[in-house]
């Protein structure tokens, strides 16, 4: 990995990744195959489907679905034997963020399960250098309808809000334990009808555990066209109470479902009107953060303008490449060229590293699969970078047995 130099990323991506470069071609026709399917909106969306109809009815389609989606967007089937993958991701410069991907959990007994997974998983990432950080959802500790009336001051049967509070509890203990072990733990944002009451528990997780560095930290997705008022607020909040603003800042990943629910209960749409706003503010919330003495930031983007940006604001602010405050990451099996790229320029980078049965995280491959399937450009980008390398080594093997020939 380079050292520190005071020069940002550049504006324009290279012709050829470096991250391809270093595939076999094997890989990457394999990676090419896949892309080929994901960059068809409609496919994506029958296959998904078809898998999830095919593992309901318990059919014999496991095995694919591990070759083909699960191999190329998730570690392994535990931590254990995503070791391969991440030791993969240290060798080219990159950590991995440990994603325990189960969500939507709706029994107790099955909730219980989750919290001792992955308190196993918090206790391995806090033991492994190349693993910086940990991520979870609170849907998989409680249960979304008892987040939702929390939050809509609805919950008012006993039995129902002891469940609740069960449920928090289970939160409370996981970052207890980051807490105790020192090992930075990220709070998921979901869905905003769910988002307050789990901001509220991550705003007094920071008061308690961020005394003297980053280790709660809040997700804040900028296609909320309220978040930058609800990030001046932590700030603030932050400096009353003297204690590490930490956050994760994206564009989001639920837009669709927001809007179509917010026309069929007819409240006002939580969604920017357009991806100008959400661009304006995401960079905004990138400098809010980066001019800050001690704030910490998780840059969760696919999003090269925003990468480029960030990288100028560290300069403009002085901030080394190698600051435990600023992190990249991106998903994995995603924009691996700009992850490659800003690690071999000596920036801190880390891809989300999901783990799990197949047919347990399965529901969050096809929702993955949809949003990169539908994000703009991102899969076609993708895509023609790999096609790109490709073509170089085909256009490099016939120049090659044409000069072989002539001699």
């Amino acid at each position: 990995m380079a050292t520190f130099e005071a020069v940002p990323l550049d504006h324009s991506p290279p012709d050829r990744s470096p991250a391809y470069r270093r595939l076999t071609n094997q890989v990457l026709q394999r990676k090419l195959s896949l892309f080929g399917i994901m960059n068809q909106a409609k496919i994506v969306q029958i296959l998904g489907f078809l898998a999830e109809w095919a593992m309901r009815l318990r059919l014999p389609v496991k095995g694919i679905i591990r070759a083909t989606v699960f191999r190329e967007f998730c570690g392994g089937e535990s931590l254990q034997k995503s070791l391969p993958r991440i030791s993969e991701l240290h060798s080219l410069g990159i950590g991995s963020i440990p994603d325990y991907s189960v969500e939507g959990l709706k029994s107790e007994e099955l909730m219980d399960d989750t919290l001792l997974k992955l308190q196993d998983a918090l206790a391995f990432t806090a033991n492994h250098e190349q693993t910086p950080l940990f991520v979870f959802k609170v849907t998989g500790l409680v249960h979304v309808n008892l987040l939702e009336g929390f939050g809509c001051n609805t919950l008012t049967d006993p039995h129902q809000l002891q469940s609740y509070q069960r449920g928090v509890e289970r939160v409370h203990s996981l970052l207890r334990m980051a807490a105790e072990l020192q090992c930075p733990i990220m709070i998921d944002a979901e869905e905003s009808w769910i988002q307050d009451p789990i901001d509220q528990i991550a705003l007094e997780a920071s008061v308690e555990f961020n005394q003297s560095k980053a280790i709660v930290v809040q997700t804040l997705q900028m296609y909320r066209h309220d978040r930058i008022n609800y990030l001046r607020y932590c700030m603030e909040h932050a400096a009353e109470n003297s204690y590490v603003p930490a956050f994760k800042v994206v564009r989001g990943a639920y837009m669709e479902k927001e809007r179509e629910r917010a026309s069929l209960m007819g409240y006002h749409d939580p969604i920017q009107p357009d991806k100008a706003s959400t661009d304006r503010d995401t960079h905004l919330a990138i400098e809010i953060l980066l001019q800050h003495t001690t704030a910490f930031i998780c840059l969760g983007t696919h999003n090269r303008w925003s990468c480029v940006l960030a990288t100028e604001l560290m300069a403009k602010f002085n901030i080394p490449k190698s600051s435990n405050r600023v992190i990249f990451a991106q998903l994995l099996g995603m924009s691996d060229s700009l992850s490659v790229e800003l690690a071999d320029a000596g920036y801190k980078v880390a891809k989300y590293l999901p783990f799990g049965p197949v047919n347990k995280v399965l529901p969050y491959l096809l929702r993955r699969a949809g949003e990169n399937s539908s994000a703009a450009g991102e899969i076609s980008r993708e895509y023609a970078l790999l096609l790109a390398e490709k073509n170089h080594r085909r256009k490099s093997a016939s120049v090659e047995g044409q000069t072989s020939s002539a001699a």
